[in-house]
This record gives C-alpha cells, sequence and structure tokens, in this order.
C-alpha cells in the first residue's frame, strides 16, 4: 500500500519550512490531495516529483539518489533522517522558501501598517486596500510569491508566475483596472523579506503561467536596505518595444516604494 505523507513530514525530507511546502502544494507545484481538509502527499507521486526536480535542476554533474526506503506503516524518525540523505543532493535550495496567498496579503498589510485605512479579506486575490496619504487612496495588488526556480530560468532570477483568479491552461489574462484603482503587480522573496514592484500597466492580455523575472543582485541590493532600481526590455504582442523599470524593497522601505512606483509609472505614460 503506498505510503501516505503529511506536510510536516515532507518538510522535514526538503528541510523547508512547512508554509512553504503547504504554500506549493495550495498552488499545485506538488502533487496532493485532501483528506478532511488536511493536505496528504503520495510517497510514490513525492518520489516522482523529486526526480522531476532534481532532472530539471541538475547541473552537467550527475545527481546522486540513495536507494529508495521502503514504504512503511508509519513514518519514524529513522524514516526522516534517511530520505533526508537522500535528497541531500537535490537542488533543494533552488526550492525558495515560499508563503500562502494569505500569508502574502498579511505580510504586505503589515508592512504597511497603519497606511492601511482598511482592506478586503486577505483570502481574495487581488486583494483591495484603501490608504491614507501620501500614498494613493485606492489600490489593486496582485501579490504573487518570488522564488528561484530550479530549472527553466537562469539561476541569477526570481520569478514570479502570473496566474489569474479563474485563468485556465491556454486561456489569455489580464489585470484589472477597473472601479478607479490603481493596480499593483508586486512579487514577494520571502527569504530576504523583499517586495518587487513590477509596472503593472506594461502587463495585459498574457499567456497562462507567464513568467515575469527580477535579477537576483537587484533583490540582494533591496535586502541591504535600498529602494533598488532594475530596467527590463519587455517587447508585448503586437506593439513596439518598451523599457520596464522595477522596483525591489525591503518590507520596512514599501512605503516609499508603492510611491516611487506611481511616478515611474506616470513618467512612463507621459513619455508614451
Amino acid at each position: 500500500m503506498d505510503e501516505i505523507l503529511t506536510i510536516q513530514d515532507v518538510a522535514a525530507r526538503l528541510k523547508l519550512a512547512e508554509r512553504t511546502v503547504y504554500a506549493m502544494v495550495a498552488e499545485r507545484e506538488m502533487p496532493a490531495f485532501k483528506v478532511r481538509g488536511q493536505w496528504r502527499i503520495r510517497r510514490s507521486d513525492f518520489e516522482r516529483w523529486l526526480d522531476e526536480v532534481a532532472l530539471s535542476g541538475q547541473s552537467s554533474a550527475p545527481v546522486r539518489r540513495e536507494p529508495r526506503i521502503a514504504a512503511a506503516a508509519a513514518i519514524s524518525d529513522i524514516d526522516v533522517e534517511d530520505r533526508s540523505d537522500a535528497v541531500a543532493d537535490l537542488p533543494v535550495a533552488a526550492l525558495s522558501e515560499r508563503r500562502s496567498q494569505k500569508g502574502l496579503h498579511q505580510r504586505f498589510i503589515d508592512a504597511l501598517g497603519e497606511r492601511v485605512k482598511s482592506h478586503s479579506p486577505i483570502t481574495q486575490k487581488p486583494i483591495e486596500l484603501d490608504l491614507v496619504p501620501p500614498l494613493p487612496s485606492r489600490v489593486r495588488v496582485y501579490l504573487f510569491n518570488a522564488t528561484r526556480p530550479p530549472g527553466g530560468r537562469p539561476l541569477g532570477e526570481h520569478k514570479i508566475q502570473l496566474i489569474m483568479p479563474g485563468q485556465r491552461r491556454g486561456q489569455r489574462g489580464s489585470l484589472d483596472h477597473s472601479d478607479g484603482r490603481i493596480v499593483f503587480l508586486v512579487g514577494y522573496a520571502a527569504e530576504e523579506d523583499v517586495f518587487i514592484l513590477w509596472d503593472a500597466g506594461l502587463y495585459s492580455d498574457f499567456a497562462w503561467s507567464r513568467n515575469v523575472q527580477v535579477k537576483a543582485e537587484t533583490i540582494v541590493e533591496a535586502s541591504a536596505g535600498k529602494l533598488a532600481i532594475q530596467q527590463r526590455h519587455l517587447r508585448p504582442s503586437g506593439a513596439a518595444s518598451v523599457t520596464e523599470t522595477l522596483i525591489a524593497t525591503p518590507a520596512t522601505r514599501l512605503v516609499d516604494a508603492l510611491q516611487r512606483r506611481v511616478q515611474l509609472t506616470r513618467e512612463r505614460m507621459v513619455q508614451d
């Protein structure tokens, strides 16, 4: 019989925080199912997923894999310790710490502190906030985990994946700019406690799970306490190329970064 693992079991094997594994499961980046409202992972599915991660993240040197541990009726401390050794050479470091959507929104609200007058439920995506001056009074925030992917992107980049509420594979998506709210497209690098603010006006009619990147050095600069600026050259579908200016900021300077983001977007629109 296939052994069933809990979030805690998987977190111990990967040496990641439980909330990171929970977020990966909730975002369907790891195969799982629910039993009475609790996430569970079949051991065979987990080990197959490990193989896929190893394959996508390996370098020219082969990834060492040790023999699988025979399934047992219950998880023991020895099982956990042995399995951790077996995945030690996998690119687990590439699996960045992640937050649930609720956790992302709560961190954003906490960083703004008393400047938040009110907000929609933190389980709602996107989240809408009413703020006090000098911040925009009414905003809509699309907030994503910014992660170092195990494969598909250079190791010097973090990315977010644009998937809109209700958007399915093969469908086009767009940000909602209605109701007079200013829209922010934001990533959060949890390990560094850094927010990244892209120019939301440049992202429309995009494919499901579109990647949006930021350089690692930009995040490092922000983690040192600076408002880090980076330029990216975009070529929107059916339009001329455009230069995007993004901002990375430590959570302690999120208010400054939001103001700067509004200013940069307005300057770009005037130039257009």
